[in-house]
């Protein structure tokens, strides 16, 4: 992932969620950040993020 190609907000999100466990970023502590990871995704990246959030959906 090229930080030049991606909004900065974006990036660090993604960094922050990338070190966690998935249940870690499918928590309730974790769903404002993963939320900063949505709004400023790329269009290319948005279906993954769509994926996880149904599986958060579904958890909660």
């Amino acid at each position: 992932m090229s930080a030049e190609k991606y909004n900065p907000i974006f990036v660090e999100a993604m960094k922050k969620l990338t070190k966690m466990s998935e249940e870690e970023r499918l928590s309730d502590k974790n769903k404002e950040l993963f939320e900063q990871a949505m709004n400023y995704a790329p269009l290319d990246i948005q279906p993954q993020l769509i994926a996880i959030r149904k599986k958060y959906d579904e958890l909660h």
